[in-house]
């Protein structure tokens, strides 16, 4: 594939959907966000496959055993399809919810890096053992518990990233705190601007700054309720709008996509699927977005914070 600008996608749920809601594992069959042909026509080079266990209506117990399950799953839908097999797409793993190693061994954590999983999340929906979610209907209990403290030290002193989307915004400055003391970057995969608009998942422009002040970077979502709040479909223009504002706020260097495609999202207008992501690139310029933010933002900052080739 011969693209410009290629894309780097940080949050993709294909696992989820093939392991619990079972699509098949072979893109050719498209029953999904994402297919062969979407993926070739948004010129997407690499993702980050989201390793989930949902818990349903209520929170429900995570075990390792499971976890290792997803992973396998991700690995075998990696195996059944060319296009990542071969590397064209380049593939790497991401937890969104850490609840199943609390209490195992910190070497899982290498262990799971050893099969290309780069981005730790600490959080979903509900609190857990290690962290406050953004959205729990239940009060915050002040970020990080000890666990999470621990953990994130674990992921950190390994060489890993810690994935901030979902997580509460004092569990966020938790980790900017860590993150500082390891001279390490915070990534938020999925997350939008709070700014435009207003919802718990999204983040503070103070927020924003702590990402950037750490190195890292936010990937810009695709579910349209995170990224207008007044029950209007969102549109292309209106995601581009997000990604100029991280960039007014955050810079340059520190603004990514991820899609969170497979995740049961209500799509934005005109991104259904990668193929739409030339039609982002279109809106940015006509929002002024120069071609050098642009290479940055779709793939250049991923890669370099996930030190991919």
């Amino acid at each position: 594939m011969r693209c410009q600008p290629a894309f780097v996608d940080l949050h993709v749920d294909l696992p989820f959907a093939v392991h619990y809601a079972g699509r098949p594992a072979r893109l050719a069959e498209v029953q999904g966000d994402i297919s062969e042909a979407s993926l070739k026509a948004g010129c997407v080079r690499a993702m980050v496959l989201s390793l989930f266990l949902p818990s349903g209506l209520r929170p429900r117990p995570k075990r390792l055993g499971e976890l290792l399950e997803v992973l396998a799953t991700a690995e075998r839908t990696v195996a059944a399809n060319s296009l990542l097999r071969s590397g064209a797409v380049q593939v790497v793993y991401g937890l969104e919810g850490a609840q199943a190693l609390v209490g195992q061994d910190p070497r899982w954590i290498k262990a799971l890096m050893a099969r290309g999983v780069a981005l730790f999340g600490l959080v979903h929906a509900n609190h857990n053992d290690l962290a406050d979610s953004s959205t729990d209907p239940h009060p915050t209990r002040g970020g990080l518990t000890q666990a999470g403290e621990r953990f994130v030290r674990a992921v950190y002193a390994a060489g890993g990233l810690v994935d901030v989307s979902h997580a509460s915004e004092e569990t966020l400055s938790d980790v900017a705190v860590l993150a500082r003391a390891f001279g390490r970057p915070i990534v938020a995969s999925h997350s939008n601007a709070r700014a435009l608009a207003d919802h718990r998942r999204n983040l503070s422009d103070e927020q924003l700054r702590q990402i950037a002040a750490s190195g890292g970077l936010v990937g810009v979502c695709f579910h349209s309720p995170f990224v207008r709040r007044d029950g209007r479909r969102a549109t292309v223009d209106d995601v581009a709008r997000h990604v100029r504002h991280l960039v007014e706020v955050m810079g340059s260097r520190h603004v990514a996509i991820g899609s969170d495609f497979d995740g049961l999202i209500d799509h934005v207008e005109g991104l259904e699927t990668h193929a739409g992501l030339p039609k982002l690139v279109a809106a940015l310029k006509r929002q002024g977005v120069t071609a050098a933010t642009l290479s940055a933002v779709m793939s250049g900052n991923a890669r370099r914070v996930l030190g991919l080739r």
